[in-house]
């Protein structure tokens, strides 16, 4: 798979997470007895081997027990049948599911590493890898729910319960206090940030080229480009969020970074090196992608670059913070 794709299905493919469930088929042959004390005795045993209970298939893991380290990323090595792995901060990575990363934009971990998200048949759940309480939110019949935003210092995540595209509503989860509440979002809007003072960033329906409209704190702002269009007939519009910055991709000669302050400021702009693509910003730069023949490398640019991890050729990773924008 192109990376470029790969990593658009941080944004695409989390519309359609499904978790279907699964049976086990079992079978059994009847045998032809004769009628005497040992073919009685053996037509009781195959009777039993047909009626007891079959091993119930082994449960996913969304939580490793005594992790006690924070993460560092998430990443399954293929789309079907793959093990889902947790990397930790000390190195260890640790299997936590069977195809539970895909599509990748359902799972999150907090910005500091502290949360992992995982949905689940009974809703989204919430752990604490430093061995906190976890939280659980419980599945609706209207759709499934998936990371939308995080806030800078990982004291909230904004939820969105979605489906085929529709967003039905958004849940906000203070992860200090446990308290879930339902932001008032109006219609054919989408959040798409946090700022640092608690203020929700909203996208309101628009045809995107050169400049981009967002309610920041019930204020229009207007954020406009340096080299390239936000939007293309080949490429959708991205916006990232980390506290008060934005990061707006730029489709010029090559593709830019563009970052803005809440106010529709330009801050800054990365380009993004030939032959990387782009994943998600950190604290203290911006996460890129560089494929290969075997492996992947994922590098921190913005200030002196940084190799962030090696990863199997067609994995998809999830680097803490990255949520559906």
């Amino acid at each position: 798979m192109n990376p470029r794709e790969a990593y658009r299905d941080l944004a695409e493919d989390a519309r359609d997470y499904g978790d279907p469930d699964r049976a086990i088929d079992t079978a059994g042959r009847r045998r032809a007895a004769r009628w005497s004390a040992v073919a009685v005795a053996a037509v009781v045993i195959a009777v039993f081997a047909w009626f007891r209970p079959q091993p119930e298939p082994a449960p996913v893991i969304h939580k490793p027990p005594h992790a006690s380290a924070r993460a560092h990323s998430l990443y399954s090595a293929c789309r079907t049948g793959c093990a889902t792995m947790l990397r930790l901060t000390d190195g260890r990575d640790i299997e936590i599911g069977i195809d539970t990363i895909y599509p990748p934009g359902n799972y999150t971990i907090s910005p500091d590493g502290r949360w992992l998200g995982v949905p689940d048949k009974r809703g989204y759940l919430l752990s604490d890898l430093l061995g906190g309480p976890d939280l659980r939110l419980p599945a609706e019949p209207s759709g499934v729910y998936g990371p939308w935003v995080w806030a800078a210092d990982s004291s909230r995540i904004i939820l969105a319960n979605h489906r085929d595209g529709d967003v039905f509503h958004y849940l906000d989860v203070d992860l200090r206090t446990g308290q879930v509440t339902r932001p008032v979002v109006p219609e054919g809007n989408e959040i798409v940030g946090l700022t640092s003072g608690g203020d929700l960033i909203l996208q309101p329906p628009q045809k995107v080229t050169d400049k981009l409209t967002l309610t920041v704190g019930g204020r229009p702002v207007v954020f406009r480009t340096k080299t390239g269009p936000l939007a293309d007939d080949d490429h959708g519009l991205s916006i990232q969020s980390r506290g008060d910055q934005l990061y707006l991709l730029e489709y010029g000669e090559e593709p830019v970074i563009q970052m803005f302050s809440p106010d529709g400021r330009a801050d800054a702009y990365l380009r993004i090196p030939d032959g990387r693509y782009a994943v998600g910003p950190t604290a203290n730069g911006y996460v890129v992608v560089e494929p290969g023949d075997r492996t992947q490398r994922l590098y921190e640019i913005g200030g002196e670059e940084r190799l962030v991890g090696e990863y199997p050729r067609d994995a998809g990773v999830v680097i803490p913070g990255l949520a559906r924008h």
